[in-house]
């Protein structure tokens, strides 16, 4: 019987497209080709260790969602050393021609006031981002372009009251629900529906609307952007636009994996990627279920899939 050719690490990394130290170190349980960092600081401290590990590339993520013109500077050099480097969700400049994936943060908040359009609401508020940062949150001041925009395209009256800025954050969402649960005879109209930029803000708005009895989505409809995995097993269940970060996870490797085997230079990407859309209860669509269990939500939110 002929033996067997016993498999190598360089097998192991032909066949998996990457270096033979990458293997080596997942092998090893070495995951510190990985780093979080909340500061740029940080993050050239990281960059450099990194670096001297000799690792082949890199793949930022951030959701820390800012105008980060001011603070790219430190990622050129990576760009003139030839080390390739692929940035998500953190909006550069075209001036800096690097690969980058970024959210259609404006189409998800259009398609979340579209969805409430649709379902027959014409007074709708949102709870938006810090839209007077400086500098500015990019993601904050599109989706609330993107709530206006839908309002307009449908004739229906926007008023300034119902724009809160909620800071991105818990507490801000809970003095945004406040807010509204005290001025909610505007002019003529009494909203009906809310859309939430993110999901930190809707667990402090569902907090105040519990506290005075208001009930989603019998009062209120709502819909938010971010897609946390206790959305789909809270009662009601959330209707959200969730980040498209798998995606973009697989998109950057590709384009990271590609400038590796490039004998000449690839073109710059730049790519923009669409929220996926989860509807449950808490928009008005889906009756609540008679019973509620861990294996009936989790259906629920497959279908929804």
């Amino acid at each position: 019987m002929k033996r067997r050719k016993a498999v190598t690490i360089r097998d192991v990394a032909q066949l998996a497209e990457v270096s033979v130290s990458t293997v080596s170190q997942i092998l090893n349980g070495n995951v510190h080709i990985l780093a979080s960092t909340p500061d740029v600081e940080r993050e050239i401290q990281a960059i450099e260790t990194l670096k001297a590990q000799q690792v082949d590339g890199f793949i930022f993520v951030s959701f820390m969602s800012e105008n980060s013109r001011c603070e790219c500077a430190h990622l050129l050099p990576l760009k003139e050393e030839g080390i390739p480097f692929v940035v998500i969700n953190r909006p550069f400049s075209q001036e800096y021609d690097i690969n980058q994936i970024r959210f259609n943060h404006k189409e998800a908040a259009y398609l979340a006031t579209k969805h409430l359009i649709n379902l027959g609401h014409t007074s709708i508020v949102t709870i938006s981002g810090p839209l007077h940062h400086v500098p500015p949150w990019e993601s904050a001041i599109e989706r609330q372009q993107g709530w206006l925009e839908a309002l307009k395209e449908h004739d229906l009256e926007v008023v300034p009251e119902w724009i809160y800025d909620g800071r991105y954050c818990y507490q801000g969402g809970y003095e945004a629900a406040q807010w509204l649960l005290e001025h909610r005879d505007i002019g003529q109209k009494r909203p009906t529906a809310l859309f939430v930029a993110n999901e930190e803000m809707t667990l402090g708005a569902l907090r105040a609307f519990y506290y005075h009895g208001i009930r989603i989505p019998h009062d209120v409809a709502l819909v938010t952007v971010g897609d946390p995995s206790y959305a789909a097993h809270m009662f009601p269940a959330l209707t959200t636009f969730a980040h498209p970060i798998m995606e973009a996870g697989r998109i950057a490797t590709r384009i990271l994996l590609d400038q590796l085997h490039a004998t000449d230079s690839l073109p710059t990407q730049n790519i923009l990627l669409s929220y996926q859309l989860h509807v449950r209860e808490s928009c008005g669509t889906k009756p609540e279920p008679n019973h509620i269990s861990y294996s009936t939500l989790t259906s629920a939110n497959h279908s929804s899939r």
